[in-house]
């Protein structure tokens, strides 16, 4: 059964078509003197405009800035300026504030006396030399 835009109702064997009919088809009737014959339209192509349907842009900027940013694993520190603080300043615990870890920091201020922060220092110097930087110079610490 197919219906028309008249809101009639034709009845059409399966035999007569020559597509596999589904719910929703749209369809031409074309009534003869003897037969009907339906043919499937095809879907209209919808042009696109920059009204119609949503629009997405995505942005996605590996922007790593300061040494306030936190990840799981610590925290993104430029690499030459940590290398530069733990060297030469590493005694005072300088590049451990510079990366935001302030309590350690404070304990290598308590500890300096001992000489212990400034090798522990030369030591954190030469692994960050070892650290693969990202594209801005930046290291997680």
């Amino acid at each position: 059964m197919i219906g028309n835009e008249d809101s009639s109702v034709s009845e059409v064997t399966l035999d007569s078509l020559n597509f596999v009919p589904a719910i929703g088809d749209l369809v031409d009737v074309f009534n003869t003197e003897t037969e009907t014959i339906v043919t499937k339209k095809e879907a209209p192509v919808k042009e696109a405009s920059n009204t119609d349907g949503i629009n997405i842009n995505i942005v996605n900027d590996d922007n790593n800035s300061g040494a306030n940013t936190l990840y799981a694993a610590g925290k993104v520190v430029n690499k030459l300026v940590y290398i530069l603080l733990a060297l030469f300043l590493g005694g005072l615990g300088v590049h451990k504030f510079f990366a935001g870890k302030i309590g350690t920091g404070i304990l290598y201020i308590i500890f300096c006396w001992t000489g212990i922060p400034s090798f522990i220092g030369l030591i954190e110097a030469i692994i960050a030399i070892f650290k693969t930087a990202d594209s801005n110079g930046n290291i997680i610490v």
